[in-house]
C-alpha cells in the first residue's frame, strides 16, 4: 500500500502542466491621446527584427530566481507583480534592447512557455520586434476643429 501511494505522489508531482502562449503582444502606443499641447518623442524604427528571450524559475509562486536581464525595462505589463510571466517578458524586452541597442521595440509579439509542477514552475519568453531610438522631440499640437458659431477651438486628438 506504502507502495501504491509513494508511486501517485511521484506521478503527481512529476506530471506537470505546459503552457504556450503565442502573439501575446505587447503594450507598445507610440503615440498616445493629446489633449493639449504635448510633447512627444520622434522615434527611428529599424527594418530588421530582433529577438530575446529570457527564462524564470519559481518556487512556490513567489521565489523567483534565474532571469539573465541586467536591468528592468519599462515598457510591459505590471513590474511589481509576482506573476513570473511578467518578470519572464519584462526580461525578455531588456535582453532585446541591450542587443539591438534601441530605446523601445516597435510591434512586439511575446511566445510565453510555462511548466508548471505545482511547486515549482519554469516560465520562458521570447519577444521578437523591431529595434526603434528616440532621436529627439516634437511639440504636438492638436488640430484647430471649428464649432457651430465658427469659432476655432482645440479638441482632442488621436
Amino acid at each position: 500500500m506504502k507502495k501504491l501511494i509513494m508511486t501517485a505522489a511521484i506521478a503527481a508531482v512529476a506530471c506537470g502542466c505546459i503552457t504556450v502562449n503565442k502573439n501575446d503582444g505587447g503594450e507598445s502606443n507610440m503615440k498616445v491621446k493629446v489633449c493639449k499641447d504635448m510633447i512627444h518623442e520622434k522615434i527611428a524604427v529599424e527594418d530588421k527584427q530582433i529577438t530575446a528571450q529570457d527564462q524564470i524559475h519559481c518556487l512556490f509562486g513567489f521565489i523567483c530566481w534565474g532571469s539573465s536581464a541586467t536591468h528592468v525595462a519599462d515598457q510591459t505589463d505590471d513590474l511589481f507583480s509576482l506573476g513570473m510571466q511578467v518578470k519572464a517578458k519584462n526580461g525578455a524586452y531588456a535582453n532585446a534592447c541591450d542587443a539591438g541597442k534601441c530605446d523601445q521595440l516597435v510591434g512586439t509579439r511575446y511566445k510565453i512557455t510555462t511548466e508548471d509542477y505545482f511547486v515549482y514552475a519554469k516560465c520562458k519568453a521570447e519577444v521578437t520586434g523591431y529595434p526603434a531610438k528616440v532621436t529627439g522631440v516634437e511639440v504636438v499640437t492638436p488640430p484647430c476643429v471649428r464649432d457651430a458659431k465658427g469659432c476655432c477651438k482645440k479638441t482632442c486628438a488621436k
